[in-house]
């Protein structure tokens, strides 16, 4: 097994990582082609297809089996792996290819539930844009799986709410029945490695724990694990919201995660943000 994983940046990182440790073969691209420090020993190629193309080295793709996409659409909504490598990918007889989308696909669903059957209805372009991203690879004759990702939390500066306390970057906002889903990097890991393991080809995945919940919960215990008392919330209104933010409170849904059980036997190591924030504090020292 070779693993290509394009645009390796978070989640990449955190799997190229759990892959090396087991001795599996690794190559990894972004934008410089210069590794992050964790991986300072793993093959990294420059490839980006946005206002400055730069096309893939012939050699990032020699012997590899699996692909990994996690590369977001760029400003006009394309995909840079679409444009610039889908014929190349389909002579290379894969294995399994990878996508990572996102669960806002679905749309608002007013706190409803959602599963793989579920019916798209994106309702913001970044979500369109991702709606057709996905269709391109399923239409295509790669072994494509698309693995649907809410939040995604984690170790790491800002990567969670206990450091962006720390740094003094959170609002606590009250909006009763709002539910948001979110998902802890080391399960997106463990379900990656699952189905790279078994490949299941034209198969959709929702990934997120089992405990959608609304902003305002988690963020208290964030402050309980640090010790320190919380400011007071305030209504969504009086928030002050990036145009990005504002846009993930418009939209509220319950992700249900059965299918990666089911099919793959992923049994999460945070089930809830509680689990997650408890492990975050305690590696920091709380």
């Amino acid at each position: 097994m070779r693993v290509l994983i394009l645009g390796c940046g978070y989640t990449g990182t955190w799997l190229a990582r759990s892959l090396q440790a087991q001795g599996i073969d690794v190559v990894i691209t972004n934008r410089r082609g210069e590794p992050p420090p964790e991986l300072s020993t793993v093959p990294c190629f420059p490839f980006a297809w946005e206002q400055q193309q730069i096309p893939l080295e012939p050699k990032a793709l020699e012997g590899v089996t699996h692909v990994l996409n996690s590369i977001p659409p760029d400003r006009q909504g394309e995909d840079a792996v679409a444009l610039a490598l889908l014929a190349q990918l389909e002579n290379l007889n894969l294995h399994w290819f990878g996508y990572l989308s996102t669960t806002g696909v679905y749309g608002d669903r007013q706190g409803g539930w959602v599963d793989e059957t579920t019916p798209v209805n994106p309702q913001n372009l970044r979500s369109q844009h991702r709606v057709r991203i996905e269709q391109t690879f399923l239409n295509s004759s790669l072994p494509t799986h698309i693995f649907r990702l809410p939040g995604i939390y984690g170790p790491g500066e800002g990567r969670n709410p206990i450091t962006r306390i720390l740094r003094g970057d959170v609002q606590l906002i009250d909006k009763p029945g709002h539910y948001f889903c979110r998902i802890h990097v080391a399960d997106i890991v463990q379900t990656l490695e699952r189905s790279l393991a078994q490949p299941t080809p034209q198969e959709i995945y929702n990934l997120s724990d089992d405990q959608p919940s609304e902003s305002l919960p988690v963020l208290l215990e964030a402050y309980r694990l640090l010790g320190r008392p919380a400011p007071p919330a305030i209504p969504l209104e009086a928030a002050n919201l990036s145009p990005m933010a504002q846009s993930f409170w418009r939209e509220s849904r319950r992700v249900r995660n059965d299918k990666i059980k089911q099919v793959l036997g992923v049994k999460l190591r945070y089930p809830s943000y509680r689990e997650g924030l408890l492990a975050i504090a305690r590696e920091l020292g709380f």
